[in-house]
């Protein structure tokens, strides 16, 4: 069975499709991947397969090891730990960037949508929408820090802390605790205690990288 590209946007429609596969580990962490098998998945040549894996390996979700191939990247405790606790500087950074802009009525409008959507998201049980609107509720700082290369950063880490995310987030009990220190920093920054806001953030992430841990085993 291959999957249908549309002939003009192979190497994004790829780099897309493989990317969600290792984020919802339908392609497991230490997998290896060849481009014959990709070859035969999509029924292409092997130049957009390349262009994708390029971009994988940019994303740090595969690494590429001379005369043995591509595999899916594996991540420790430790790497756990040294991705939430720079995450969680970086979020917090990207806040204060922002702090200036928390009255800013396109932020609020933003701040208010995602909560709104991810609250009902849970209650009807939709999972995958949920974890892309709590990606988009971290996200959101970084548009309105007014800062590019703080974006570009946090997005690229972002990649693995969804990897981490889909293993401890699959505990119904874990998604509603995310949900519940979302909405306990959106209060806060409702009422502009910036410093409020940092503090539970920082704690939020610290509960997240303890799931994280806990699902890595």
């Amino acid at each position: 069975m291959t999957d249908i590209i549309n002939k003009q946007t192979l190497s994004e429609q790829i780099y897309q499709i493989l990317r969600s596969d290792i984020l919802n580990q339908q392609i497991k962490c230490g997998q290896k991947l060849t481009l014959q098998s990709l070859k035969d998945r999509f029924n292409v040549s092997h130049t957009p397969i390349r262009d994708a894996l390029t971009r994988l390996v940019e994303d740090d979700l595969v690494l590429y090891y001379s005369n043995v191939g591509i595999t899916v990247i594996t991540l420790t405790a430790h790497d756990a730990r040294e991705i939430f606790q720079l995450s969680g500087d970086l979020d917090c950074l990207a806040m204060r960037y922002c702090f200036d802009s928390l009255l800013n009525e396109a932020l609020g409008e933003e701040l208010d949508e995602i909560m709104a959507l991810s609250t009902k998201s849970l209650q009807k049980k939709q999972y995958t929408q949920w974890r892309e609107l709590s990606d988009r509720f971290h996200l959101v700082f970084y548009k309105f820090a007014n800062n590019t290369r703080l974006d570009q950063a946090a997005r690229k880490l972002r990649a693995q802390i969804t990897l981490l995310s889909n293993l401890y987030q699959l505990e119904n009990k874990n998604v509603e605790k995310i949900q519940e220190d979302h909405e306990a920093i959106y209060q806060a920054i409702k009422m502009c205690d910036i410093e409020k806001a940092i503090l539970l953030m920082r704690q939020h992430l610290d509960r997240d990288m303890t799931f994280a841990i806990q699902a890595i085993g």
